[in-house]
């Protein structure tokens, strides 16, 4: 009884301004339980394509849109990085499939692998074409360079010397520092 003792405290304007206050706060708690944020299922992201294989590339495709083209690369380096707006990936996805169209309508499908992590504020999807029609697709939060590590393998794979073209490199995929992710 003290419970509504509290309530039915001081005059009669009082307790039907107390009770209106108290009838609203309940609705707009009621409205914001219900209220969810939900995750979206898909992430738009620009394209960007780098190609370390020695075929020239008509167009590269990812849910049926083209996200980019390039001409034949020489042997053991790297052409690309071009950025075509947007196509899908659902969130945290693990793989993709990838077509590739090369001159005189020859094409190929395969299914590349997404290196983790997927970073919070993902914005870029980058599709590395590597010799024998293998794909590689990382996703990043900034604008990436060539991968290093995937020039070298193809330098070394050649028999080549290994040698670093440009002065701006990524090294690799990369790896959340905070433990989430993995």
């Amino acid at each position: 009884m003290k419970i509504i003792g509290f309530f039915a405290r001081g005059n009669s304007g009082q307790r039907v301004l107390f009770g209106k206050a108290t009838l609203y706060g309940a609705v707009v708690a009621l409205c914001l339980a219900g209220c969810e944020a939900k995750e979206p299922a898909t992430v738009s992201l620009s394209g960007i394509v780098y190609n370390y294989s020695q075929d020239a590339l008509v167009a590269v495709y990812i849910g049926g849109k083209d996200i980019g083209s390039m001409d034949e690369v020489q042997s053991g380096d790297v052409s690309g990085g071009g950025v075509k707006c947007c196509f899908n990936l659902p969130v945290n996805a693990k793989d993709v499939e990838v077509e590739v169209r090369l001159p005189k309508g020859e094409r190929y499908k395969t299914t590349a692998q997404i290196e983790k992590w997927w970073p919070d504020l993902a914005h870029y999807g980058v599709v590395h074409i590597l010799p024998g029609r293998k794909v590689v697709i990382q996703v990043t939060p900034s604008w990436p360079a060539p991968r290093k590590d995937l020039l070298e393998a193809q330098q070394r794979a050649l028999g080549m010397e290994v040698k670093t073209l440009f002065d701006i490199w990524s090294a690799g995929p990369i790896e959340r520092i905070d433990g989430k992710g993995k």
